[in-house]
């Protein structure tokens, strides 16, 4: 299926002088397809990084999205190409959903393309590692195949099929849908009207029953919040009063035999309660941090009589610690200060705001587990370290690591490379599962303002 309609004169002068991509912009799109590279935790080697779709074309709008892919082949990621497929699709759910980007008003969607997906010969798209056109546009007339149709379709189909009703956070999830689902339409419509790409996958979820299946999970979430508040409500009136104390207290009870057990384990452990009880406070898990948290605290569950599924979002454990926070503040003790106490604090160290000091340094070493060892990652591979020095060596280290100072000076170390620091010691923040969104977010947050080496 082909459509043809009538496009733009030019291409987009917020992105294209000419035919060129502003330099700026070329630099600005590499740095975060790089940043979106490292989250995906993959060896495949990049191949391209390029602008594909409508801000490629000359079928834009103003509300167009810029689609920035990183091209890699899935076959060196695994050979079920099904489940490669799935894992980039959550990936690129996961991220867009954290690090909601734009441009000019324009959202930047990240995704990792196969390379050996074709598209059809008249589908622009523009290389930024060799700054020059792949496949250049024609102002004349532009087509779309179905491929272009269903790729733009397959996100927003993996993540309704995703939907859970049991996770805690659904009605965030559905609401942010069909926000981008809106958008998608209304781009589309102001673009070519009833057949642009972007209405015409739309279409494709709308007859594929992806909409009304978004719609009935809707409906169910919003019946059963309605009588779990019944439920609320005949369980503070004066007849069940006592059943629900009794109930309280049994969760705080639950709650505290497991914050006993924890005491008596690793850093790595109490390290995955923080990020627990951070997902319980509103943070986002990928399910790289999910995979972890579980082994990390496999041993604890086994002790309580659980097994490991009991940590997921709608597991035992979750719901026991959840009905305990939630029952009374339960306040958590000092071992179990989450990441995100830890990110402000050295957030306002590197902005500026508050720098540490030797006892605000010893907090944060204490809250990660941080040794202090000159060795750093060779000797402590994957943990927090201090340094007691400002030259810094990344050989024989596999992974990157972001580097801070005592004056605030921060950089994201690439593996078999060499630093010089400012200061006198440099706190070492590996890129692990465990540490991942710790670094996504103080490197998205200390660009604008932190002494930071891009």
């Amino acid at each position: 299926m082909l459509r043809e309609y009538e496009t733009q004169s030019t291409l987009n002068p917020k992105l294209w002088h000419g035919d060129r991509l502003r330099p700026k912009l070329r630099a600005g799109f590499l740095k975060i397809a790089k940043e979106f590279y490292n989250f995906l935790e993959t060896d495949a080697t990049i191949l391209d990084i390029i602008i594909i779709g409508s801000s490629a074309n000359y079928n834009w709008t103003e509300h167009s999205d810029i689609d920035l892919h990183v091209v890699i082949n899935y076959l060196q990621v695994g050979d079920n190409l099904h489940l490669v497929n799935n894992y980039m699709h959550a990936k690129k759910s996961i991220w867009n959903n954290n690090y909601p980007l734009t441009y000019k008003g324009m959202n930047i969607e990240l995704y990792a393309q196969d390379s050996n997906q074709e598209m059809h010969s008249t589908v622009g798209s523009y290389s930024l590692l060799h700054d020059k056109w792949i496949r250049k546009p024609s102002a004349d007339v532009i087509s779309v195949d179905d491929a272009a149709i269903q790729q733009k379709a397959e996100p927003y189909a993996y993540e309704i099929d995703s939907l859970k009703q049991t996770d805690p956070h659904i009605d965030q999830r559905i609401q942010n849908i069909k926000q981008r689902l809106r958008h998608l339409r209304q781009t589309g419509l102001e673009a070519e009207g009833e057949y642009s790409i972007e209405n015409m996958a739309y279409k494709y979820l709308r007859n594929k029953g992806y909409l009304e299946r978004l719609k009935r999970l809707e409906q169910k979430v919003t019946m059963g919040r309605l009588a779990v508040e019944h439920v609320v409500n005949e369980l503070e009136s004066g007849k069940t009063a006592g059943k629900a104390r009794e109930l309280t207290n049994k969760a705080k009870q639950h709650a505290q035999k497991i914050m006993a057990a924890v005491k008596t384990e690793s850093a790595e452990t109490k390290q995955a309660m923080a990020m627990l009880l951070q997902y319980l406070n509103g943070e986002k898990l990928s399910d790289v941090e999910w995979k972890w948290i579980r082994g990390q605290m496999g041993d604890v569950v086994k002790l309580l009589g659980l097994t490991t599924m009991a940590i997921a979002p709608g597991g035992t454990l979750v719901a026991i610690l959840a009905k305990a926070l939630k029952a009374d503040k339960y306040l958590l003790p000092s071992a179990f200060k989450t990441q995100k106490d830890v990110t402000e604090s050295l957030m306002m160290h590197v902005n500026g705001t508050r720098k540490l000091d030797t006892a605000g340094w010893e907090r944060i070493m204490q809250a990660t587990g941080g040794i202090h060892d000159a060795a750093g990652q060779w000797k402590h591979p994957g943990k927090c370290t201090m340094i007691p020095s400002n030259q810094i060596t990344m050989q024989r280290v596999k992974y990157p690591v972001l580097g801070i100072d005592d004056t605030g000076h921060a950089e994201y170390m690439q593996p078999g490379q060499s630093y010089t620091y400012p200061g006198t010691q440099v706190f070492e923040i590996p890129q692990t599962a465990q540490w991942q969104t710790m670094i996504l977010q103080l490197r998205n947050a200390i660009q604008n303002g932190g002494k930071y080496a891009k």
